[in-house]
């Protein structure tokens, strides 16, 4: 069951708001409950990306979150198995100077051609967040981008293109959780910065400026829509779910669980830093997927 809810979060900006979309029937699977799920919603992709080629529409997915909130590894599993001549992961990395000095101009040369699908692992949203928290950019530019960035963007819609913004919201918790087992993995280690600890240190300083980005960016054109992002598989799913909800694509299935394989005969076997675990109890596998939804 699909809830889209209007949320207040208590803030210093008390219109601010965002979507919080979730889906009951998602939550509490297991890893090969969610990965059957995961499969179904991908063809479900696939199908919405052959209706964007046939009727040349362009979708721009917005995929916003403090660090370690998963915005990677969704787009990704967004990404999977699309056709790749129609389809790309944008993340900007380092700007440079005159990127940063024409902020908005710059993104909009990344957005989709027509039949294209578009994922931004952090967007043009983040002069509005990561930006003046980290002092990247001045404040004139801050207050410019938050002046603009609404009729920029229906200037974009205006222009044919569809944009869904997402953001990934993770707990302070299962941020350092993760941003521990980022720090010690052999294979994930060199994600960690110190601008991660950083913005930990500044973890209510970017709360203030991402309750100000919802009021003010939050559109009737535009909306945010916010997923809880502690359960990162829970997550992955219910991002697949609302883009797919979205759109009125040739041969929709129903976005529901339908049919789904049983825990009794779950393939019990998990990956894990590159390891594969198989053969295992329900139990072993129930030890492992909670380290899982934070690993991954």
């Amino acid at each position: 069951m699909v809830n889209e809810s209007f949320t207040i979060h208590n803030s210093d900006f008390p219109s601010t708001f965002a979507f919080e979309y979730s889906v009951s029937d998602y939550e509490g699977l297991n890893y090969s409950l969610y990965r059957h799920e995961r499969h179904r919603l991908q063809v479900e992709l696939l199908k919405l990306q052959e209706w964007c080629i046939k009727e040349n529409q362009s979708i721009a997915i917005v995929l916003e979150g403090r660090d370690a909130a998963g915005k990677g590894s969704t787009a990704a599993y967004l990404t999977q198995y699309l056709n790749p001549r129609y389809s790309k992961i944008i993340s900007l990395g380092v700007p440079t100077k005159s990127q940063m000095r024409s902020w908005l101009k710059t993104h909009k040369s990344m957005m989709p051609d027509l039949g294209q699908i578009v994922v931004f692992d952090r967007s043009w949203y983040s002069r509005a967040m990561i930006q003046p928290v980290m002092g990247y950019c001045s404040m004139n530019q801050y207050r410019y981008f938050l002046k603009n960035v609404n009729d920029w963007e229906y200037e974009q819609i205006q222009s044919g293109t569809n944009i869904i913004k997402i953001y990934l919201s993770v707990s302070q918790q299962s941020q350092n959780l993760r941003l521990q087992a980022r720090q010690n993995s052999p294979l994930k280690y060199w994600k960690y910065s110190r601008n991660d600890r950083a913005a930990i240190e500044k973890w209510h300083l970017y709360t203030y400026f991402k309750e100000r980005m919802f009021s003010v960016t939050s559109t009737d054109y535009t909306p945010w829509y916010l997923v809880k992002s502690d359960h990162k598989l829970y997550a992955q799913l219910c991002v697949m779910n609302l883009i797919l909800s979205k759109f009125d694509y040739d041969d929709k299935n129903q976005l529901n669980l339908g049919e789904i394989i049983s825990s009794e005969d779950a393939i019990k076997r998990i990956y894990l830093d590159g390891v594969l675990f198989d053969n295992l109890t329900l139990e072993q596998l129930e030890v492992l997927e909670r380290f899982k939804i934070h690993a991954d």
